[in-house]
């Protein structure tokens, strides 16, 4: 890693350590940051107000400010956390470098084509889980497969369709992913899901209907694909009050789902109880990915860049390249639903270890905030 990248981030942990300094000083923001409970409580409901708010106010803006800049950065965390410190299953990476494959042909015009081997590959990779999970819930095992092929069936004669329900299914997913992990390790998730069980039946029901934009504003480059991308958030054909309704949920889990991978998800996993300094993020991030850290973080950079200025195109191309992760993450969670022990590959680091005794908290926190 550069030098420069590391002054970069120590400057920026000094700033941020003078700020915790000033945020500690009062009680309240204190028990808040040096305790993992009340922090991961505090931030969903953090994160279901703000996706309330931007999806009542502002669903086209959101929408398209949410793949610009997370898009790619929850790809990557996707990928960190259920291939990389995890092990999937040979399937589902094979069914992911296949899913980078049909991006690819959808580029090229493949059309409905790529939408149906796509559906295809998310279904083989979940069916793959249930095959290997049959002796621990032969139930709930006989269930997925019961849904999947069905479903494949309907997929092909209406792959559009197939998609945008997966799209829902694939947000869904990650919240359950998070509910799944944080609740192994005794963390509170109920802030996350009953503002999700409370706004979606507000919002379906009508009873916000008065608070939604009665205008909806979109940046001009990529307008047209934000719209169609709306647009097949609800049902075909739907009545103006059902697009209102469908596009509020859609922007809601949209919000969410990329709080859950970059923010919820990691603060759950981490090994120490307080926030780490952005020094050891880094250092982290150069473990789990080796020598393909920087350039990793430099297509980042550029494809946000690309997806803020170049509008539509650029859109279109991160959705299709995006594809390969949404059978990967699904694959994860079948693995914990079916009580897998997923095998962590990030190796115990001295550092770790000296960090492992009953005050590791206290010094991380310090170091965070020197």
């Amino acid at each position: 890693m550069s030098a420069l990248a590391f002054k970069m981030v120590s400057a920026a942990d000094r700033l941020r350590g003078a700020l915790l300094r000033q945020a500690c000083a009062f009680p309240g923001p204190r028990r808040i940051f040096v305790d993992r409970g009340k922090r991961l409580a505090a931030m969903q409901m953090v994160a279901v107000l703000s996706a309330l708010c931007l999806a009542l106010r502002a669903p086209l803006v959101s929408l398209w400010l949410g793949a610009a800049v997370f898009g790619v950065p929850h790809l990557l965390a996707g990928v960190r956390a259920v291939a990389v410190r995890r092990r999937a299953s040979r399937v589902a990476l094979g069914c992911a470098l296949l899913g980078l494959g049909v991006g690819v042909a959808q580029i090229a015009g493949a059309g409905d084509a790529a939408l149906r081997a796509f559906v295809l590959l998310f279904a083989i990779a979940l069916g793959w889980e249930a095959v290997t999970g049959m002796e621990r819930r032969p139930w709930v095992a006989a269930a997925l497969l019961a849904v999947l092929v069905p479903g494949v069936l309907g997929a092909f004669r209406a792959p559009r369709l197939a998609v945008v329900v997966l799209a829902h299914l694939h947000g869904m997913g990650s919240l359950l992913y998070f509910g799944l992990n944080a609740r192994r390790r005794r963390l509170p998730i109920w802030p996350l899901f009953a503002g999700v069980v409370v706004v979606t039946i507000a919002g379906a029901s009508g009873l916000l209907d008065a608070a939604m934009a009665a205008r909806l504003y979109a940046p001009r480059n990529a307008g047209a694909s934000i719209v169609a991308e709306a647009i097949t958030a609800g049902l075909p054909h739907p009545t103006a009050v059902i697009f209102h309704r469908a596009l509020f949920l859609y922007a809601f889990g949209q919000s969410l789902h990329f709080a859950a991978w970059l923010r919820l998800l990691p603060d759950v996993e981490r090994e120490s109880p307080t926030p780490k300094p952005f020094r050891r993020a880094l250092r982290d991030l150069q473990t789990d990915f080796g020598r393909l850290t920087i350039p990793l973080l430099a297509l980042t950079v550029v494809a946000i860049v690309l997806l803020l200025l170049e509008g539509g195109r650029a859109r279109e191309t991160y959705f299709a390249l995006s594809y390969f992760h949404v059978g990967l993450e699904g694959a994860a969670l079948a693995q914990l639903v079916f009580g897998a022990h997923a095998v962590s590959r990030v190796g115990i680091r001295g550092e770790a270890l000296r960090l492992a005794g009953a005050d590791a908290g206290v010094r991380l926190d310090v170091e965070a905030t020197t």
